[in-house]
């Protein structure tokens, strides 16, 4: 199949490759990554997604697919302890009443299971397994479950995986392995990468279960403490591409440019952790003399003006106002920007509920849509419920593909979901529109109830 290259938004492309091995996948995302201006490779079931640091370059991606060679890319194996006992499989006697096959033939079977990580999404590290038997294929749970222990082995149509974490979900639970297959404490924190292969050892006791970290603490902000309403505040800093590979998206502030001016104007570097705030800025107390500085939306605070702050003092921004959040940096108080500001970066925004996009990847007929915003919103993504009319149905399940911050799902429901900088890196709904970079920062200011218009 010759490559299909479509545009994501203004700077990525998503390049559908067909039913190609998870070898030749992986050639192709390597030689991608190789490629110049590539800052993100992300591998699908069928496809990879394309993230550049300026306008694509579809000829870049084409060289680099024509130079791939699947022999000289080496998988990383590992040999992983599962047990089958009863109490860790819930799911696997209706397996084994499917196939008509008994326990001792099927850990026979599974032994000689060579498995291969396709790709990586849902949650963190998560792999999705080529190689599982065709004949052994179950659906989905009808209802998910609540909690799914960390480590469970699982399937679910053509695909095996494992649960790197507690969550919820609606595979079948064939087993479970003690194997720390996730510890964000560690560097890479996920044992499995997209492109590993995957022995299965059938034991009979689970070995007891390591002591992991699901995340790291995020880093700290020197000489302050968060007095009250701290749940509404997230230390965040510029965005890491490198997460990518470990399943989990770059992160970093929902609006860069604001949070930059209010670093630089703080006296900080441009990524130095700072406090977002959502509705609310806390109330925050100071062991040592500092300078503040508030950008964003509206708050008690003066907008993107340094504000000297003594040490042992209190300071609170109250609600905030006009928009849902906005970011605070402290520095010290040699540091700071006397005055107001004069950076380049401190411009005029304003119609923040008219967003500019691109259409696709995938094909739809939409090219604009009003919609008005759920309470359903985090920085994973926001659920919005359209008030036009979208003339066709997004259909159940596609082919997971990968994400950016920007891009918009149209799930089966008829909801639209705008991903967040905390987005799954991959997703099997429809794309019909990817927000364009320059105009992102305002899914920052989204509040329930808003209506807000999408425009190709």
């Amino acid at each position: 199949m010759q490559p299909k290259l479509s545009p994501a938004g203004d700077r990525a492309l998503l390049v559908e490759v067909g039913e190609i091995t998870a070898a030749h996948l992986h050639a192709a995302a390597v030689a991608v990554r190789s490629s110049g201006g590539v800052v993100a490779c992300i591998v699908g079931q069928e496809s990879l997604y394309v993230i550049f640091d300026r306008r694509p370059q579809p000829e870049t991606v084409l060289r680099a697919l024509a130079g791939a060679d699947a022999q000289h890319v080496e998988p990383r194996r590992h040999a992983i302890e599962i047990s089958f006992a009863a109490e860790h499989a819930p799911d696997l006697r209706e397996l084994l009443d499917r196939i008509s096959i008994d326990n001792p033939e099927f850990l026979a079977r599974v032994r000689s299971l060579r498995l291969t990580a396709r790709y990586l999404g849902f949650r963190a590290g998560f792999a999705y397994f080529d190689g599982w038997p065709e004949e052994w294929r179950m659906p989905r749970r009808p209802t998910s479950r609540l909690r799914v222990p960390r480590g469970s082995f699982a399937i679910a149509g053509p695909s095996a995986g494992f649960y790197t974490i507690d969550s919820p979900g609606g595979w079948n639970i064939l087993g479970r392995t003690a194997a720390p297959l996730w510890d964000a404490r560690r560097d890479p924190p996920n044992l499995i990468a997209a492109g590993d292969e995957v022995a299965i050892v059938p034991v009979e006791d689970l070995r007891p279960m390591p002591d992991i970290a699901e995340s790291v603490p995020p880093p700290q902000i020197a000489g302050v403490e968060l007095l009250a309403n701290a749940q509404f505040a997230t230390v965040v800093g510029r965005s890491d591409w490198s997460r990518i590979e470990c399943g989990l998206a770059p992160g970093g502030a929902f609006d860069e440019e604001s949070a930059m001016l209010a670093n630089r104007l703080a006296g900080n570097r441009d990524d130095a952790p700072l406090l977002e705030c959502a509705m609310v800025v806390p109330r925050l107390r100071f062991d040592r003399d500092s300078v503040v500085v508030w950008c964003g939306a509206e708050c008690d605070l003066p907008q993107a003006t340094p504000v000297s702050v003594g040490g042992g003092r209190d300071i609170a921004g109250g609600r905030i106002r006009g928009g849902l959040r906005g970011w605070l940096a402290v520095g010290t108080s040699d540091h700071g920007s006397p005055g107001g500001s004069s950076d380049p970066l401190a411009v005029s925004r304003s119609d923040r509920l008219t967003i500019a996009a691109v259409a696709g990847p995938h094909e739809t007929p939409l090219r604009s849509i009003t919609c008005e915003v759920t309470a359903q919103l985090n920085r994973v993504g926001i659920r919005m419920r359209p008030l036009d009319p979208i003339g066709f149905e997004a259909p159940g399940d596609l082919p997971s593909c990968g994400t950016q911050f920007g891009t918009i799902q149209l799930h089966p429901d008829g909801s639209l979901v705008a991903m967040g900088p905390d987005h799954p890196i991959t997703g099997g709904y429809l794309q019909p529109m990817t927000i364009r970079w320059d105009e992102r920062w305002k899914l920052a200011q989204l509040a329930p109830g808003d209506r807000v218009r999408f425009v190709c």
